[in-house]
């Protein structure tokens, strides 16, 4: 698609090679169908006449415009050596094509020529960077959870015992006493005794036990990212000669 709108100081300025020779003045600016951006200008040959008037094509990436001129970053040999196009309006994809060779192989003149049977293959390279996204949400709850306690607790009880008292004399025995001779032989129990014991009490208290903030930390982990990539592949084909 061409644009004479596109950039409007650059139509009517002069364009000049990377050395800063003059190669004509810019017609047209043709944009990629796709992204629109700037990708070609069309300019008149300014020292050779190009066949039924058609424009000399030359790209206009990485190329500076100051002082009304604009610099491409291509030899004036290479412009002049470029193929024409059969519309001076569109750009067609095999055109493109055509002229994106006609650069590549003479961007180096002192590698790669005309006829130079070399060719430049391409792939793609995958390039990883990382943003800042929010990936989950975090908030305090208070639940009540049961744990069983022990705790030592030291119990004191009464415990009953038998205290004998012995006799020194028979002087001593009083007349009922049972233990007195002649006396009646008791029978039975005697009186039942209380015995008391400590039992343990237990009383439960709630008091707060901690204080808890969320906060948040930056982790860091490894991880790996796969994509699929194209890279071209240059196969050889050969045909046979008739008769050879």
């Amino acid at each position: 698609m061409a644009s004479d709108s596109t950039l409007p100081p650059v139509i009517g300025a002069i364009a000049d090679d990377r050395d800063g020779n003059a190669l004509g003045t810019i017609t047209a600016v043709f944009l990629d169908d796709v992204t629109e951006r700037p990708t070609w200008v069309a300019l008149t040959d300014g020292l050779h006449a190009a066949p039924d008037d058609l424009p000399v094509i030359a790209p206009i990436a990485d190329a500076e415009f100051a002082d009304g001129r604009l610099r491409l970053t291509v030899s004036a040999d290479a412009v002049r050596s470029a193929p024409r196009v059969s519309s001076a309006g569109h750009l067609g994809p095999a055109e493109e094509t055509t002229l994106r060779e006609h650069y590549r192989a003479v961007a180096r003149p002192d590698q790669a020529t005309a006829t130079d049977p070399a060719m430049t293959r391409s792939e793609e390279r995958l390039q990883v960077t990382t943003v800042v996204e929010p990936w989950s949400r975090a908030v305090l709850r208070i639940e009540e959870v049961t744990e069983e306690v022990l705790v030592p607790v030291t119990i004191t009880r009464q415990q009953a015992r038998i205290e004998y008292l012995p006799l020194t004399t028979d002087t001593t025995r009083t007349p009922g006493d049972p233990a007195a001779p002649g006396a009646e032989r008791p029978t039975g129990a005697t009186e039942w005794v209380t015995l008391y014991a400590d039992q343990p009490t237990v009383t439960l208290q709630r008091r707060p036990a901690e204080r808890v903030r969320l906060r948040t930390a930056w982790a860091t982990e490894e991880t790996a990212v796969s994509a699929d990539l194209r890279r071209e592949q240059i196969e050889l084909t050969t045909t046979e000669t008739p008769g050879g």
